[in-house]
């Protein structure tokens, strides 16, 4: 009897909780439904916002002694202006030669800017060189090597006795000019007085104002400069010209496939936009060519976004 009654009331219990579970049930549906979308809604923006916040961007990195540093923080306005659609890339010059060689050897997933020279000097007979792949090749006027001018305003000169100017570092000028004199020792190039500037068309304005007596500079800005400052110009004389010089390339170190795609074919499409092609000019560049070397895969996905070449005006 006594089993029968607490089998009853435990039937009552059942019964009753049941109840209660519908009634709960039913508040739930009632009140708490209208709000599961917008529960929905929240998750989802949360999750894109994690999306976004964890999404690293690529980094371009650029270093070239022949340009000066000062020049960088325009460099990486006008790369990341371009670049704004480019899906997390961003532009990133480096002001320091070691700094840039140990991103080099460290980095997994980046693109390089550098002069060709420099490549071949520091990289390409290094262990990291198999990891390395020269993918594009700088342009200018049709022409992937440029010459240094050692220009002066008079026809007699001490050499021993001068201030040379130009861009980019003592080093590299040192290194220049001993191609072009190579009878100088090493101890006379480091007697050399050189005053850096900015750009290559600086080096001639100072010979111009009196600041220096000779400057290494190119072809192109001597021509701008004839029509800058006339009176300067025709008082300047070329001296020597150094052996032609490979322009700047950019190599990959990355083995993620889509990455160089998407990257190649922006470097491919610079040409179409006034940003790209500022880009370019600050680089002393107006287009950039695909080497033969790279992936032929790569080359097949980009070949479409080749155009014709513009932007003459840029400085060397």
């Amino acid at each position: 009897m006594r089993r029968k009654k607490l089998f009853n009331n435990s039937a009552l219990f059942s019964a009753k909780t049941k109840e209660k579970l519908r009634a709960f049930f039913i508040f739930c549906c009632v009140f708490l439904c209208p709000n599961f979308g917008l529960l929905a809604e929240s998750s989802q923006e949360t999750s894109s916002s994690s999306a976004t916040i964890s999404a690293v961007n690529k980094k371009i990195y650029f270093y070239n002694p022949e340009i000066n540093i000062a020049r960088n923080l325009v460099l990486k306005s006008a790369w990341d202006e371009y670049l704004d659609n480019g899906e997390h890339l961003e532009f990133q010059p480096v002001d320091d030669e070691a700094d840039f060689i140990r991103l080099v050897h460290n980095s997994e997933d980046a693109a390089f800017i550098m002069a060709d020279w420099f490549y071949s000097t520091l990289f390409l007979a290094s262990p990291v060189e198999k990891d390395l792949e020269v993918a594009f090749q700088g342009i200018r006027d049709g022409k992937d090597t440029y010459s240094k001018i050692l220009v002066a305003n008079k026809g007699a000169l001490d050499f021993e006795n001068v201030t040379i100017a130009c861009s980019g570092s003592k080093a590299r000028a040192q290194e220049i000019l001993k191609s072009i004199y190579p009878e100088l020792s090493s101890f006379q190039l480091e007697k050399l007085n050189i005053l850096l500037v900015p750009k290559d068309i600086d080096a001639l304005m100072a010979v111009g104002y009196g600041l220096a007596e000779m400057a290494l500079s190119t072809e192109v800005s001597l021509l701008k400069m004839s029509g800058l400052n006339e009176s300067i110009y025709k008082d300047m004389i070329v001296l020597r010209e150094s052996r032609p010089l490979k322009r700047s390339v950019l190599v990959f170190k990355s083995t993620n496939s889509a990455f160089k795609r998407h990257l190649s074919s922006l470097l491919m499409n610079m040409t179409n936009t006034t940003s790209g092609l500022k880009s370019m000019s600050l680089l002393g560049l107006d287009e950039w060519k695909l080497k033969t070397t790279f992936s032929s895969t790569l080359s097949n996905n980009i070949t479409e976004y080749k155009n014709i070449k513009g932007g003459h005006n840029n400085d060397n």
